[in-house]
C-alpha cells in the first residue's frame, strides 16, 4: 500500500524542526536559547515554581531544567529563593532584567509565528492550535497501539 499524503507524524516532526530552529536563529543575537525562553516564560506565567515543576511543564529532564535555570541565574535573568514552607524547594522568580528580556523574546517569537503561519486564516490557526492540543492531550493519556 502506498500513501498519497506524507504521514502525519513526519508533517509534525518537520513543523517541529522549522519551528525549533527558527527559534533558535530568531533568539540567537539575544544571547537566549529556545529551552531557556520556555523557562523565562514558564516563570512568567507563574511565580515561584521550582526547577521540578518547570520540568514537568517544560517536558524535559530535572537536571536539564537545572542547567537551565542556573545560567538564567548567572546572567541575572532570575533570583532563587527559599520556599518558606519547604525549605529544601527553592521557589524562582524572573528580575526586572528577566522580564525585559522575555518581552524581547515574546517580540521575536511573534515574529516567527507569523512567518510561520502566513497563508493561514485565523480559522485554520485555530483549527490548528486545537489539533495540536489534542495530540499533546492523547499523547499524555498514553494512547499509544
Amino acid at each position: 500500500m502506498t500513501r498519497s499524503a506524507a504521514r502525519p507524524l513526519y508533517l509534525i516532526k518537520r513543523a517541529e524542526t522549522a519551528s525549533r530552529t527558527g527559534l533558535e536563529a530568531f533568539l540567537q543575537n539575544l544571547g537566549v536559547t529556545p529551552g531557556q525562553y520556555t523557562a523565562l516564560s514558564l516563570l512568567a506565567a507563574q511565580r515561584n515554581q521550582s526547577s521540578a515543576e518547570m520540568a514537568r511543564k517544560a517536558g524535559v529532564t530535572p537536571q536539564s531544567m537545572s542547567e537551565t535555570i542556573s545560567g538564567l541565574e548567572r546572567k541575572g535573568l532570575i533570583v532563587r529563593a527559599e520556599n518558606p514552607e519547604h525549605r529544601r524547594i527553592l521557589n524562582i522568580t524572573l528580575t526586572e532584567k528577566g522580564q525585559a528580556l522575555l518581552a524581547q523574546c515574546d517580540a521575536r517569537a511573534d515574529a516567527l509565528e507569523e512567518r510561520l503561519l502566513q497563508g493561514l486564516s485565523p480559522d485554520q490557526v485555530e483549527i490548528l492550535r486545537q489539533a495540536l492540543q489534542t495530540i499533546i492531550q492523547n499523547h499524555g493519556q498514553g494512547a499509544a497501539a
